[in-house]
């Protein structure tokens, strides 16, 4: 009987290391996208100021394009 919990062990240990690799390489994952978008997004938001300054753009409509590129 005291064997038992023992056989149990390594299953659940690896389990465990198992869930654990799979939580890093989900926020590995998830920095990556950020410093992906991270540029692109900015990059959006320049283009619209300047459109904007340039007079082709109302500020209504800035505003409207603004919170797509947020995602707000």
């Amino acid at each position: 009987m005291l064997l038992r919990p023992l056989r149990r062990a390594p299953m659940m240990l690896g389990g465990v290391g198992f869930q654990a690799g799979v939580d890093e390489a989900r926020r590995k994952q998830i920095a990556a996208q950020r410093q992906a978008s991270g540029p692109d997004v900015i990059k959006q938001l320049e283009d619209l100021k300047s459109l904007l300054d340039s007079g082709a753009l109302s500020p209504q409509e800035f505003q409207i394009a603004k919170r797509k590129v947020l995602g707000d």
